[in-house]
């Protein structure tokens, strides 16, 4: 059994299911997930089809690539970065889709115990070398992520997994799952790496954050706007993003909005809206190469931080931080994979991928409690 769903407004999901194919794909090789067999087939030879794809290509049956964070490596041109058993892209061409009403749920709750976590001293360690970094002139801002590794003494139905998240209120515009068997991905992303529309292609990058309690926001929303860290931040990404737009064709990318309000459960953060209209029909591979990773989940400038990303965190992103891609009929939209869990239903395990933003304006104390605010966020979805 394999299936996608997608929420698609707050009452209704689109839900796809009976791949005619889907694939995992590594640097020289890809896994057909239906047959349980490898096949050679190099990275090289799946971007040369992603190229093909045009915007505005008219898909009959929907297609769904998650791609992990490590294909960035590729896409920014650092394949050295990449070994042999990283997996790069999943691939998911379904033959019925259908649009379901919001699911009612048999599950009251989920218990997420908590197994491994990053420690303060760890944290620490990392941030006083990114600042150095910073000192040196060798970037401007860095995002700093870590695991947060949880379990359930449970075994739950993916279907019931499924349920439960998208009967709960407050989700991300972007919010899916996907279930490969033995692996679930649940994404309860707020935040677009792209969408395509009508010759316009839209992103929307996310940076600043605040905790709020109750109804009341828009106070501390107005301590957000007017933090000079935070705002700084923002603009940023935004200036980076404009110029990832910019790299698609003639450079007049417009910032739409600049400094929104986005409430999360017990968070509220600022993004910004950038768009560009399109005189030629671009393929996907060229928008990859020019937008992935996402600028908020890297930092600037972004090659530059991806290396020294690398170096520093001493572990795998995956799907954390990668991007879902959506293609249904003229439809393209790519999450960025915030928010992001994965799990493996044989072990009961749940990885799920935080941080934030660091500047020379950040303070490590402050940044450690943010990425534990963004866990808590996530958490109070099963409670």
């Amino acid at each position: 059994m394999i299936f996608s769903r997608f929420r698609l407004n707050s009452k209704q999901i689109l839900e796809l299911d009976s791949p005619t194919l889907a694939y995992i794909y590594y640097r020289d090789r890809r896994f057909n997930i239906l047959t349980g067999f490898p096949e050679l087939y190099s990275i090289d030879q799946f971007c040369k089809n992603l190229e093909k794809i045009k915007l505005d290509t008219n898909f009959d049956s929907p297609r769904v690539y998650h791609f992990y964070y490590e294909f960035g490596f590729i896409a920014q041109g650092f394949s050295h970065l990449i070994d042999n058993e990283m997996p790069l892209v999943i691939e998911i061409e379904y033959r019925r889709q259908k649009k379901i009403k919001t699911p009612k749920s048999p599950l009251d709750r989920i218990d997420l115990k908590s197994l491994e976590r990053p420690t303060w001293s760890e944290y620490k360690e990392s941030f006083h070398l990114i600042q150095e970094h910073l000192r040196a002139g060798n970037c401007y801002q860095l995002n700093l992520t870590y695991p947060f590794d949880f379990y359930t003494e449970e075994n739950f139905h993916p279907k019931d997994l499924s349920d439960y998240f998208f009967s709960q209120k407050n989700l991300g515009a972007y919010a899916h799952t996907t279930y490969l068997g033995q692996e679930m991905i649940l994404s309860n992303s707020p935040e677009c790496l792209f969408q395509y529309k009508k010759n316009e292609i839209f992103t929307m990058p996310i940076k600043g954050t605040k905790k709020y309690q109750g109804k009341n926001w828009k106070k501390i929303w107005n301590e957000l706007i007017n933090d000079p860290k935070e705002s700084g931040e923002l603009i940023m990404i935004t200036d980076l993003l404009k110029n990832d737009l910019n790299r698609l064709e003639k450079p007049r990318a417009e910032v739409i909005k600049l400094k929104a309000p986005l409430i999360a459960p017990g968070l509220i953060h600022q993004y910004s809206l950038i768009a560009l209209k399109l005189e030629s029909s671009l393929n996907l591979l060229k928008v990859m190469e020019s937008l992935f990773p996402g600028g908020s989940i890297t930092g600037a400038p972004k090659k530059k931080v991806m290396e020294l990303t690398s170096s520093i965190e001493r572990y795998q992103r995956r799907l954390y931080c990668g991007s879902t891609l959506l293609c249904r009929g003229k439809l393209k939209a790519a999450s960025i994979n915030i928010r992001t869990a994965q799990i493996d239903l044989d072990s009961r395990v749940w990885r799920y991928g935080a941080g934030g933003g660091i500047t020379l304006l950040s303070k490590a104390p402050q940044e450690f409690q943010e990425m534990e605010l963004k866990v808590e966020s996530f958490l109070a979805l099963f409670k």
